[in-house]
Order: structure tokens, then sequence, then C-alpha cells
């Protein structure tokens, strides 16, 4: 009967393996040849072996653990992606350079200045530049307050109109009450933005 292609498998897979055994028992009668301090050598290297085989398997990813906030959050899907809506948005890049370089200009005493770029980035949408032109209004210098009423009068909103009125009322050490044509006054200032806004 002539022989097909598994019997040849077969008996070459029987072949192999009797030789693995073979050698397997040659192998141990080699190693149990060996002298003691070369079988001790053995197994240490053999040991060294597995500990950085464990060490390998065991590396990997630390498992994240979820955070007590995360539980509050809902899940997102691909569907709700689109532009979140927050209570008080955090300023972009854009809106915040004029904000920024107002801080500056104020912190150095140019108000004027100060006061051009905090409109600047409250016209960007930046709430904080409005913010701090109305916080000006309440500066201890004169200078301060009549640039703030200088840039609110261009202003329509009922926050610049109100500290401008405010302003108009106030009575400050700084200012005389009544102030020459020459000398500050951050009343006239509040009273011509007043005007401006309603012209």
């Amino acid at each position: 009967m002539p022989s097909t292609f598994s019997d040849d498998l077969k008996t070459m897979a029987r072949d192999r393996l009797t030789a693995i055994q073979g050698g397997g028992e040659n192998a141990l009668s080699k190693f149990k040849a060996l002298p003691a301090a070369t079988k001790k050598k053995i197994a240490i290297a053999g040991a060294a072996v597995a500990v950085l085989g464990l060490g390998l398997a065991m590396r990997g990813k630390t498992p994240v653990t979820p955070r007590s906030e995360d539980f509050d959050r809902p899940a997102v899907r691909t569907a709700d992606l689109r532009p979140a809506q927050v209570d008080s948005p955090r300023p972009m890049r854009a809106q915040a350079k004029p904000y920024a370089a107002g801080k500056a200009e104020e912190k150095q005493g140019d108000y004027k200045a100060a006061a051009e770029s905090y409109a600047t980035a409250a016209r960007k949408g930046d709430a904080r530049g409005m913010n701090k032109l109305v916080a000006m209004t309440r500066a201890h210098k004169c200078e301060a307050r009549s640039e703030a009423a200088d840039a609110l009068g261009s202003f329509r909103s009922k926050k610049a109109k109100a500290a401008l009125k405010k302003l108009a009322r106030s009575h400050f050490r700084d200012e005389s009450k009544t102030p020459g044509i020459f000398s500050c006054s951050s009343r006239r200032a509040a009273q011509k933005a007043l005007e401006r806004q309603r012209g």
C-alpha cells in the first residue's frame, strides 16, 4: 500500500519525539556529571532568569484607579462631542492677552493703557476686563478712576452705567469738591462718560 503524506508526517513526528526523549535523558546524565559548584551556578543563573522573567511579566501598565469625582461625571458619547456650555468660560488665549497686558500696565501705573487693555478684553468677550474696569472706578488714585470712567463710557451695558453713576456721586480724599479745569476729577470723567453713553 503506498504511503500518504499524513503517514509520512506521523512517522517524522514519532522519530523526532523519540530523539528528544533520548536527548533529554542524555542531558540529564550530563548535568549529573557536572561538579557541585557548576550546578550551583547554573541553578543561580536559572533563578535569576526566572525572577527577571517574572518581573517583566508583572511590569506593564499600572491599573488606573478612578477618582471619586469621576463617578459623578456622565459618560461621554461621540454624539455628545460639541462645545461645552460652562457657567464661567475660561477666556481663550486671544482674549487673555489684552487682560494680562492690562494687569501689567496697571501694576506699572499706566492707567490709561490698562483701561484700554481691559476694555479691549471686555469687547472680545472676557468678562474679567469689564470687572477690572468697574474695580478701577474704586481705585485709590484719581487717574485710575478717571481712565476707567473714560473706558466705561464706550460700553452701553447696565454694569458700566451703574458703575459710572456710582462714581459720579462718590467723593474721594484725593479730589477737591470743586476741582479746577486742569485738576483730576473722576466724578467729572464719570459724568462725561455717562453723557457719551446717552448720546
